[in-house]
């Protein structure tokens, strides 16, 4: 009995501490969220560029080999790889000095435009041939077909694939924290630090990634629901 009583008073600790850490929390929230937007719309215009550019009816030669090569490396050195590398050796060869959010956008915007490459990349390669004669035969030219007529198709068939890659984007942010990021990641282990108490904030930390991974997932769902009354 009094182990139990004693267990209730310091779990109400925790209400406090969660008051004073709240507003910390928050500003850390605030920093993903831009740093996954910034990221996402270099993932997305990059990825998008490199994967109509490497599918089988667009490729240019010599470029999109070299666009492949590049993707691959991309793809295969780990994140945690390419931050240090952006954050540490690219300034010492450009001779600047790189912030950690600039450094950190660059980094994830380009590790995940490797794998958003794919995604386009398989999305313009599974659209029937006949697709692409039609528009042909309606008399417009490869850009305007990709524009009008088959990047629509690809956009409903991907919409899944990129919102799993856009949620890999968000909990990639918490390897940032490695070069100074005071993003969500950072800002609680810098408050735990200080509180030694890393129950509470751990679990409230767990609980904002799960609340803007849930955003992301209702969004995607909404765009997919668009896409398929749309061609009803």
């Amino acid at each position: 009995m009094e182990n139990a009583l004693l267990g209730w008073m310091e779990g109400n600790s925790y209400i406090p501490l969660l008051v004073r850490s709240l507003p910390l929390l928050l500003k850390g929230v605030v920093m993903t969220v831009q740093i996954v937007v910034c990221s996402a719309a270099l993932s997305g215009i990059c990825g998008l560029l490199f994967g109509i550019l490497s599918c089988n009816k667009l490729r240019i030669p010599f470029l999109s080999p070299l666009i492949e090569f590049f993707t691959f490396v991309l793809r295969a050195i780990p994140f945690f790889v390419q931050l240090l590398l952006v954050y540490f050796v690219l300034p010492d060869l450009l001779g600047v000095q790189l912030e950690p959010f600039p450094a950190s956008v660059i980094a994830l915007g380009l590790c995940s435009s490797g794998y958003v490459a794919q995604i386009v990349r398989g999305g313009l390669n599974a659209v029937p041939q006949v697709q692409w004669e039609g528009a042909f035969a309606l008399g417009l030219n490869k850009p305007q077909s990709l524009r009008h007529i088959i990047l629509p198709q690809v956009a409903r068939a991907v919409v899944p694939m990129l919102n799993n890659e856009l949620d890999a984007l968000l909990k990639s942010t918490s390897i940032v924290s490695s070069i100074g990021m005071l993003e969500l990641t950072r800002m609680g282990m810098n408050i735990v630090s200080r509180e030694m108490q890393p129950v509470a904030i751990y679990l409230t930390v767990a609980f904002f990634y799960v609340c803007m991974s849930a955003i992301l997932n209702l969004v995607a769902r909404a765009i997919e629901r668009r896409f398929n009354y749309a061609r009803c």
